[in-house]
């Protein structure tokens, strides 16, 4: 068996294939849940699974790779083709997803990795170490073999054309494939929408900067905006064109809201219109899944739902059901498709302004799709040969119509032409004879058949047969053709769902108050009419009344020598660094101090978000506003307030212990986490008055390599600002500069950030990062630094504005720093049964940093495990946690752990509990960074589901519905 392809489309030994995907992943749901799963997205009329494989997943701790359980990905590529599905692989090694580190392990962080993503031999070497392992999975799999295997994928989203390590980089990947058998198309979804007419290719649209190349097909990343593939055709004349990532819902990060982008009725549309332009789609998600673990990326939340066609715990939306008419015509008219070409006169069409009309013939005739983006709902369409139409295009504005085609064979007598018809296409089922139209309720449609034109009226919610030549003509309105399902030789209109095909033939069906009637076509293609009643199951499900409660004892034995588990540092290192690649991390560390009081404290290097304790006691939350702003930017200029916290401390030794989260390693490359410089107290930010602007000095070459960018190349001269800082000997300083490329020298001397990649922003040069120097230490009272930033870019303004400088006393540095890993649950052997239900005691109101109120029930606030049981709750529906009035942890179900838990904005209130992970009797812990009381914590059930299942038989001698 060979796949090849051509500029229409792939060939399985000569047959066309034309895709109608969905990207699912693996990794966002339990084993168990898979075929279910996938069998909702080949009932939503797909005949393609996407999915990307996440290295990390797989490799957590290096050189152990995990394919067993949830992870065996053998499993759910064979899956998938026993579903008679195709599946194209994305194994990156770098995925994006919004999933932590973009799948690249965070291992890496503590390897001497210069140069991600690129031709790096540290990073090579890990990435070829792990392919050696992934690829066969996938090569034995691949269609050629017998598998479903259809495509793979190098790389993903990759915004580096312009530098050669990265061309060798893409190369080498190839050639690892290669190497390993793989002998089906490479794609590279390095293509995004430039302007709504144009594309980008690896983030440029200058032609020097972007990798062309025939061993490749580039494919195409975006939303609703259509008309660029044009231009993508135009540079790749010899490739199918693709959607990779049809965007059909956007990431939720915290703080955030779900989002209905785009809506339900625009993603319908441009379905459509991909598929006029030849472009074979894949939705992106089709269903989203969970972020279960610490698996979501840098402040994404918990839920992968977001506003995609399959919300979590398996609801099928309005999205679900608005795209299954498109998804069903690409799959019943693809051999029309595939083969055709676009009319440059539309076939002697015409239509009014503003219509987007476009007809693609083929050899056995044409279609006619037709889409607007305004308020009109009617509108006037002329054929060729004159023949006036008034095509009412629905809620979704679009609509593909038949011109002169010929179905049910081509001989003489074997087959008819529809010349045409106002209504829309939606299936033609070879068995049956049938030719299903569809269009909006209260229509007058129109057909004509062999020359001969047939009145067709739309009624709400009934299915209209004619029989017309011998073919069984059906007519339904939007709303059943949204939940029309064809099974095999089946075709059932009505049910909310249609599940598995029962060995006797009957189909297992979901059925509602809301649902329309049931209605299946015979085995002579008439409808016969059925009447199903919904029995509403009554959930009881189990309360969460009796918890215990395990303090975190960390926060008062914090560095003590004699308390277990703590290891000394020399300084504060990453979490990665001391072996941690995900979760929480427990550092300590003291400082002797001259007084009572209160104080201003810097955490100079600390990327990620920390709970700080003095003395026992909350002090704050570092970076907790910064760290809800995606990835790792800076929202605006307020935000560097939130560097410093306040602390009180007291005369003498003075212990502290943060606890530092993992909120996701950026996901466009892992970036460290954890405190990573000085912590000083005592500190204030200084305010700069004057600049001194400097003309452009050589650079040296140690500068060039870490400013190298796609928009600084050549070791070129750099301008420069310059500021004079007067310190005491006393004193140490620090300087930070957020989203600027800048090179720093103090008194002549090149000082280097603290911990950071050896050339940041070679591929990353758009995003808004923010770096810290620790400036040198003064010989002697009002000794004066000389401080020079030299800048990539002409942008002296943004320097300043972007620019913070602290000061601090040199004895407020804290020392005898110590770690302690954190633990996934606590000692509940002695703890005492509390009620849930409890209401915090009234007392001293905290204001968290994030602008929430919590009561401090007469103590301090302190990280602390909560564990509970409950039963089996009852029937199949999904089951979730609904938080109530806790704020900030980690859930876990039996030892599986359910995800973060943030009530930060609203994002999210309630957690997927999967079924699978459940047994008769069941644990819950919770870790709450605050230790609140579960207060109106309960278990609620999911929307999905809320229907009756129930068997449709079909019998041939029932009398039929005309």
């Amino acid at each position: 068996m060979k796949l090849t392809y051509d500029g229409k489309s792939f060939m399985k030994d000569g047959e066309r294939i034309w895709i109608i995907g969905g990207e699912i992943h693996y990794f966002r749901h339990p084993r168990k849940e898979w075929r279910e799963v996938l069998l909702r997205a080949k009932r939503a009329g797909l005949n393609t699974i996407c999915t990307y494989v996440a290295w990390n997943f797989h490799e957590v701790k290096e050189g152990q790779v995990d394919f067993a359980g949830d992870k065996d990905l053998a499993a759910y590529i064979d899956l998938i083709g026993e579903l008679g599905m195709y599946a194209m692989l994305r194994p990156g090694p770098y995925i994006c997803s919004e999933w932590d580190g973009g799948g690249i392990p965070a291992w890496l962080c503590a390897n001497p990795v210069l140069r991600f993503r690129e031709d790096d031999p540290v990073y090579m070497a890990a990435v070829e170490s792990w392919f050696d392992q992934l690829i066969p999975i996938i090569s034995e799999r691949q269609i050629t073999r017998g598998g479903p295997v259809i495509t793979i994928q190098n790389e993903n989203e990759y915004p580096g054309g312009w530098d050669e390590s990265m061309r060798r980089y893409l190369y080498k990947i190839n050639e690892i494939y290669y190497g390993h058998g793989i002998d089906i198309p490479i794609l590279a979804c390095n293509v995004h929408g430039a302007t709504p007419t144009t594309v980008k290719i690896n983030d440029s649209t200058d032609a020097a900067d972007q990798l062309i190349d025939e061993s490749m097909i580039l494919t195409y990343n975006h939303h609703v905006e259509v008309e660029p593939v044009y231009d993508l055709k135009s540079k790749q004349p010899n490739a199918p064109l693709i959607t990779t990532e049809f965007w059909c819902g956007a990431p939720i990060y915290w703080g955030n809201q779900v989002s209905d982008w785009p809506n339900r009725l625009d993603l319908a549309r441009a379905v459509y219109e991909y598929t006029s332009s030849a472009t074979q789609v894949c939705y992106y998600m089709f269903e989203g899944g969970t972020n279960f673990g610490f698996w979501g990326g840098n402040n994404i939340a918990t839920s992968y739902a977001s506003g995609y066609p399959v919300g979590e715990g398996g609801k099928l939306t309005d999205k679900y059901y608005a795209v299954r008419p498109a998804n069903l015509f690409i799959a019943h008219f693809s051999d029309y498709i595939m083969d055709s070409t676009e009319l440059q006169d539309r076939g002697g069409m015409t239509c009014e302004e503003g219509v987007r009309l476009i007809v693609r013939e083929s050899d056995r005739g044409s279609l006619a799709y037709v889409s607007t983006a305004d308020a009109k709902r009617e509108l006037a369409i002329t054929t060729k040969s004159g023949k006036q139409l008034t095509v009412h295009l629905g809620e979704v504005a679009a609509a593909v119509i038949p011109v002169e085609l010929q179905l049910f064979g081509t001989s003489a007598g074997n087959g008819v032409t529809v010349n045409y018809s106002n209504l829309c296409l939606l299936a033609c089922h070879e068995a049956k004879k049938a030719l299903l139209l569809y269009g909006p309720a209260g229509t007058d449609g129109v057909i004509s058949v062999n020359g001969l034109e047939y009145d067709l009226s739309v009624k709400r919610r009934k299915v209209r047969h004619t029989v017309i030549d011998g073919i069984n003509v059906i007519v339904v309105d939007e709303e059943l053709a949204r939940r029309c399902w064809i099974v095999e030789e089946q075709i059932v209109f009505g049910p909310d769902y249609v599940a598995e095909l029962l060995s006797d033939g009957a189909l297992d069906i979901r059925v509602s108050d809301g649902t329309p009637e049931v209605v299946y076509l015979d085995a002579a293609g008439r409808p016969v009419s059925r009447a199903f009643t919904h029995k509403a199951l009554q959930i009881t499900l189990p309360e969460l009344d009796s918890w215990k409660i395990a303090p975190c004892p960390e926060i008062h034995s914090g560095g003590d020598s004699a308390s277990t588990g703590w290891i000394a540092l020399d300084k504060p290192h990453s979490h990665e660094d001391l072996g941690v690649v995900q979760g929480y991390l427990w550092y300590s560390a003291e400082l002797e101090w001259d007084k009572d009081g209160v104080e201003t404290m810097l955490l100079s290097h600390t990327p990620t978000r920390a709970t700080v304790y003095v003395n026992g006691q909350l002090c704050g939350i570092h970076a907790e506003r910064r760290s809800v702003r995606m990835r790792d930017e800076y929202g605006h200029p307020a935000d560097w307030a939130f560097e410093e916290i306040t602390v009180t401390l007291k005369k003498g030794t003075n212990r502290f212990v943060f606890l530092s989260d993992d909120l996701g390693h950026n996901y466009d490359v892992p970036i460290a986490v954890g405190i990573q410089g000085p912590v000083v107290v005592g500190s204030r930010r200084i305010q700069i008055e004057t600049f001194r602007e400097v003309s452009p000095q050589p650079m040296s070459a140690q500068a060039f390599h870490f400013l190298y960018n796609r928009f600084y190349r050549e070791q070129e001269p750099l301008p420069a600002i310059e500021f004079d800082l007067s310190l005491q000997a006393d004193q140490q300083a620090f300087m930070m500069i957020h989203g600027v490329k800048a090179w720093v020298s103090v008194n002549g001397e090149e000082v280097l950030p603290l911990s950071y990649p050896d050339s940041p922003w070679t591929m990353f040069s758009q995003i808004k990062r923010w770096i810290t120097w620790q400036l040198p230490v003064p010989t002697a009272d009002g000794a004066k630094l000389h401080v020079r930033i030299h800048y990539a870019e002409n942008v002296p303004d943004a320097v300043k504005e972007n620019l913070a400088v602290y000061v601090a006393p040199q004895s407020g540095e804290l020392t005898n720093w110590a770690w302690k890993p954190w633990d996934e649950s606590g000692d509940f052997s002695a703890s005492q049964l509390m009620n849930g239900q409890a209401k915090e005691e009234e007392g001293l109101v905290v204001l968290l940093p994030v602008g929430n109120r919590v009561a401090r029930k007469g103590r301090s606030l302190k990280p602390a495990y909560l564990q509970t049981h409950f039963k089996l709750p009852d029937g199949d529906r999904p089951v979730y946690l609904q938080i109530g009035e806790l704020q900030k942890g980690q859930i876990f179900l039996n030892g599986h752990n359910v995800g973060r838990m943030w009530a930060y904005g609203g994002t999210q209130d309630r957690y997927y509990l999967p079924r699978s992970w459940m047994k008769a009797d069941n644990e819950l812990v919770i870790f709450e960074e605050l230790g609140l009381n579960p207060q109106n914590t309960s278990l609620v059930v999911g929307d999905a589901g809320d229907w009756s299942s129930v068997q449709l038989k079909f019998e041939q001698k029932e009398a039929h519905k005309g």
